[in-house]
């Protein structure tokens, strides 16, 4: 074995060396823009934290917004606000939930500090959004679905006449959506164990609160079948009569006539 190191060694372990410097220095450099920056004036800061949104450079804007919350004086009801905002957008726009979690917060701070501000209505919207981002699959608790909604009709409540509340009244139609397809699937769960009784249980609460559910015409054909086995033929009767008149040319109407001849009628 060679006492001294080979020169193809020596070589990278100068390579190793300038790319190790050349690391450095770069960091150096960046370190020193970082804080350049940071001595520029407020509202040119703030301008940069914008373009940084824009350009999707979510942590970095919101360094520069964090930077300028510590800049600006707390009376302040001009910038202040301002930055607050696209602080919670920043964490908002990158999604996660951790980050939905974060704008969350944010959002519900600016309300409590700003509540008469123009942009209330627009950061009470994005409470509900930063809850409806972090609602779980149908299959999970809806907790937070129900949160949303509860969120989302406040913007009509406390900002009427404001571009939010149509949005707000289309993201209740989506959280509704989701609820129903929660009692959906619990439901089936019970249908395919033949347990009948809690299957008609929870199609009933789909067609009592949530009637214009995407699956009504399969939920009304489950619905009567669960009836029929559980020898309520009278009231099964009903929901295949509603399925073949609403949904006459529907993917479950000849199953519903077919019940219905089985039964006597069709």
């Amino acid at each position: 074995m060679p006492l001294f190191p080979s020169s193809r060694l020596r070589r990278n372990r100068s390579s190793s060396l300038r790319v190790l410097l050349l690391l450095f220095l770069v960091g150096l450099s960046s370190c020193h823009r970082q804080k350049a920056i940071l001595n520029e004036p407020v509202d040119q800061v703030y301008q940069m934290a914008l373009q940084r949104i824009q350009k999707k450079k979510y942590y970095s804007a919101r360094s520069l917004l964090q930077s300028l919350q510590s800049r600006i004086p707390q009376e302040d009801r001009e910038l202040l606000p301002l930055v607050q905002l696209k602080l919670a957008d920043a964490f908002y726009l990158e999604g996660g939930v951790l980050n939905l979690g974060e704008s969350l917060s944010a959002y519900r701070s600016f309300l409590t500090y700003y509540p008469q501000r123009e942009e209330a209505a627009y950061a009470q919207f994005q409470v509900g959004m930063s809850l409806y981002g972090q609602v779980l699959a149908p299959d999970r608790d809806q907790d937070l679905t129900h949160k949303a909604i509860a969120e989302f009709e406040k913007v009509e409540r406390l900002y009427p006449g404001t571009p939010y509340v149509e949005k707000a009244r289309d993201q209740i139609l989506s959280c509704r959506e989701k609820l129903a397809a929660h009692e959906f699937v619990i439901g089936y769960f019970y249908y395919r164990r033949k347990d009948y009784m809690g299957a008609a249980d929870r199609f009933r609460v789909i067609l009592d609160k949530y009637p214009h559910f995407d699956r009504i015409e399969e939920t009304l054909l489950l619905l009567g079948n669960s009836l029929v086995a559980t020898s309520n033929p009278d009231e099964a009767r009903l929901y295949f009569v509603r399925l073949v008149q609403e949904y006459p040319d529907g993917r479950f109407t000849r199953e519903a006539h077919a019940r219905l001849k089985e039964m006597g009628k069709g």
